[in-house]
């Protein structure tokens, strides 16, 4: 009998060396065959579970990543990409095997923001994982990075290594206010509450001495730090809960 491989996220077939699934984009490493059939009884049950999955963070996130991605996008003027389709996905296909470690990052990393911001979570599940990979370039991480790859993880609906990037990003600095905008919205995105109040009151605490060293990544990013800050106080749509006591 021929041995069949699934994704245990949505349950479409494998090839035998792919090393993401062509449809939900779920990383394969490691990933144990399946012999049953894809119109069996075990691939509608794997299915399931991997859609309960994904509606589990989806559905109370959603607000808040298409806002962060749609201020991302416009304040970093991300231009529409050309190429060809994609499974039918929407998603471009570009030539990126010119551009350098930083310039692959850019582009894939626009790409699934701007996906992200127009509510495309089929086309941010196929290129999330490609983006992710890319920032093993540029080890070590500057925490403008570090940032950046925490968004991705966020947008595409990995709350706890987003919130390891910032984590990690505060453990050398810990009133960085990337790392903790970026704690905060893991925290909202992973629904604990009080992890949010706790991250958006020290971000509101901080705000005003933060801003004043003028960091490189406080301007690259200083959008998203107005954002984070209305988010902090409760007064964008995108926001988890009541505001934040100090």
């Amino acid at each position: 009998m021929t041995t069949n491989r699934f994704c245990e996220q949505c349950g479409s077939e494998l090839s035998a060396s792919a090393r993401f699934c062509p449809n939900c984009g779920f990383a394969l490493a490691g990933i144990a065959p399946a012999t049953a059939s894809p119109t069996g009884p075990g691939a509608p049950a794997v299915r399931e579970r991997g859609l309960a999955r994904i509606a589990s963070w989806l559905v109370p996130t959603i607000a808040v990543v298409a806002a962060l991605a749609f201020a991302i996008v416009s304040a970093r003027d991300v231009p529409p990409e050309t190429g060809q389709s994609i499974d039918g996905m929407g998603g471009t296909a570009s030539d990126i095997s010119a551009l350098s470690a930083d310039e692959r990052v850019d582009r894939l990393f626009n790409r699934v923001m701007a996906a992200a911001s127009a509510g495309k979570m089929d086309t941010v599940a196929f290129f999330a994982p490609m983006a992710v990979s890319s920032f093993e370039a540029l080890a070590p991480l500057t925490p403008h990075r570090r940032y950046d790859l925490g968004l991705l993880h966020l947008v595409s609906g990995s709350p706890a290594l987003a919130r390891a990037e910032a984590d990690t990003i505060l453990a050398a600095a810990p009133n960085h206010l990337l790392g903790l905008a970026l704690a905060m919205r893991s925290a909202a995105a992973a629904g604990d509450d009080g992890a949010r109040r706790r991250f958006a009151a020290r971000f509101l605490q901080q705000l005003s001495a933060e801003r004043a060293r003028q960091l490189p990544e406080y301007t690259d990013h200083a959008t998203d730090i107005d954002d984070a800050r209305l988010e902090a106080e409760g007064r964008t749509k995108g926001a988890a809960s009541a505001p934040a006591r100090p």
